[in-house]
C-alpha cells in the first residue's frame, strides 16, 4: 500500500495547484486524476482574467488562444453598453491545454500524478485517511485534498455542505460573424441566473454560451434562435460543452482530515462564473496548509480550519459582494436592467473608469470607483452599488 502525507484528488487547475503547494513545501504528494488525460472533460468558457493567469503562474504558452481588451454589455431591451481597455484584461485560453500546463508545473515540483484513478470512497482511521479506489487498490495518506468539482461528492461524504447554488451551464463552439474579435459579449436578462455570452476565439469563430437556475442546454437552444444571435451564426456548432456552476461557499470547507478547494468548495465568482482565479487563489493555501499539517501529525479539524480562516481572509469579502450583485440583477426587471445599462453608456467618465479600472477577477475594485463618477441622477444605481458593496 503507497503511503502519503497528502492526497489531492482531481487535476483541474485548482488540484494541481494544491499539489504543487504541497509538494513545494516538502509533502509527499499524490495527484489523483480518474479520467485518462489532464484537462477533460471541458466544462468551463475558457475567459481567463489576467488575474487568474497571474495566479496560474504560467509564463504563457500555447493554451493562450488571444487576448481580450474589452467589452459589449447587452440589456434584455437592446441597450448596449461598450468599453475597449488599452491593456489586455483577460485571455480565451484552449482549457485542455491550460490545465496541462498547470499539473505539469506540479510534477516538476514534486507531485505524483495518477491517472484512470477514481476514488470510490474514503475511510477515516487513527487520525490517516484510506482511499479506496475503483480498482480495489488503497492509498493511505494524512491529508486529502478535494479538487473533484462542483460535485464533490468525497467532500460531501465527508461532512463539506454543497454550495448554495448550482446553476447550470452549457456552451457551444461555432462559425460567427464576430463583431469585435478583441470583445467580449455579455447579455443580460437572457436566462434566470447568471447571463448569456458570446466569447470570440478568432475573426470567424465564437463560443457561445450562458449559465442559468435550471436547463442551460433548453435556454442556450432559445438564445441562439434569437434574432441578434441567430442572424450572425455562419454553421453548426464544433464543439458543445455543459456543466453545473457553483454559486456560494459553504461555511465550511475544511473537516478531520480533509480539505475541498475550488468548485468543490464552491469558490467561483458570482459575477462572472470564473472559478479559476479563487480555485487557484485559495489552493495555494490548501497546500500549504495540508503539507504542514501532515508534518505535525495533526489533521483535525482545528488544525485545518486553518485553511478557512486564510482563503476567506483573501477571496471571502470579494464573494460576498458577488453574491450581492448576482442577486440584486436576478431581481431588477428587463425595464430596470435597460435603464441601468443606458445610463452606464451615456456617461463618458464612468466608461472610462470602467476601462481603467475594470477587473473581472475583483470586480468590488471597480465598484468603489464607479461612486465617484455618479451624478445626482443616479441616485437609485448608487443604492444598488452600495448595497452590493455592503
Amino acid at each position: 500500500m503507497d503511503r502519503y502525507d497528502v492526497a489531492v484528488i482531481g487535476a483541474g487547475p485548482a488540484g494541481s495547484m494544491a499539489a504543487k503547494y504541497a509538494a513545494i513545501a516538502g509533502a509527499r504528494t499524490v495527484l489523483l486524476e480518474e479520467h485518462a488525460a489532464v484537462g477533460w472533460p471541458v466544462e468551463c468558457a475558457g475567459l481567463l482574467g489576467a488575474g487568474a493567469l497571474a495566479e496560474s503562474e504560467l509564463a504563457g504558452g500555447s493554451f493562450i488562444l488571444r487576448g481580450m481588451f474589452g467589452a459589449a454589455i447587452f440589456s434584455p431591451g437592446g441597450s448596449r453598453l461598450h468599453f475597449k481597455a488599452r491593456s489586455c484584461k483577460a485571455y480565451v485560453v484552449d482549457r485542455r491545454l491550460f490545465d496541462r500546463a498547470v499539473a505539469l508545473d506540479a510534477l516538476r515540483e514534486g507531485a505524483e500524478l495518477r491517472l484512470r484513478s477514481f476514488v470510490r470512497k474514503i475511510r477515516s482511521e487513527d487520525g490517516k485517511c484510506t482511499l479506496i479506489l475503483a480498482g480495489g487498490e488503497e492509498i493511505k495518506a494524512k491529508i486529502v485534498i478535494s479538487a473533484e468539482g462542483v460535485r464533490g461528492r468525497l467532500a460531501r461524504q465527508a461532512g463539506i455542505l454543497p454550495p448554495e447554488i448550482i446553476l447550470s451551464g452549457a456552451q457551444v463552439e461555432v462559425p460567427f460573424a464576430v463583431e469585435d474579435p478583441e470583445s467580449v459579449e455579455l447579455h443580460l436578462g437572457q436566462a434566470p441566473g447568471l447571463f448569456a455570452w458570446v466569447i470570440p476565439t478568432n475573426e470567424e469563430t465564437a463560443r457561445i454560451g450562458l449559465c442559468t437556475r435550471e436547463r442551460g442546454c433548453e435556454h442556450l437552444r432559445a438564445f441562439l434562435k434569437t434574432e441578434k444571435i441567430r442572424k450572425r451564426v455562419r454553421g453548426s456548432a464544433t464543439t458543445m460543452n455543459v456543466g453545473g456552476l457553483p454559486l456560494g461557499s459553504p461555511a465550511a470547507t475544511a473537516v478531520e482530515g480533509l480539505l475541498a478547494v475550488g468548485d468543490a468548495a464552491g469558490q467561483v465568482k458570482p459575477t462572472s462564473g470564473g472559478g479559476i482565479y479563487p480555485g487557484l487563489v485559495a489552493a495555494k493555501i490548501a497546500g500549504g496548509v495540508a503539507a504542514a499539517a501532515a508534518s505535525e501529525g495533526d489533521g483535525s479539524a482545528e488544525r485545518l480550519g486553518e485553511y478557512d480562516r486564510l482563503w476567506r481572509a483573501k477571496l471571502g469579502r470579494e464573494l460576498d459582494i458577488g453574491m450581492r450583485v448576482n442577486r440584486m440583477l436576478n431581481k431588477m426587471s428587463a425595464a430596470e436592467l435597460d435603464g441601468v445599462i443606458g445610463y452606464l453608456a451615456g456617461k463618458p467618465r464612468l466608461i472610462r473608469a470602467i476601462e481603467e479600472h475594470g477587473d473581472i477577477d475583483r470586480p468590488s475594485r471597480l465598484m468603489v470607483k464607479m461612486l465617484r463618477h455618479l451624478d445626482w441622477d443616479a441616485i437609485k444605481l448608487a443604492g444598488l452599488l452600495r448595497y452590493a458593496l455592503g
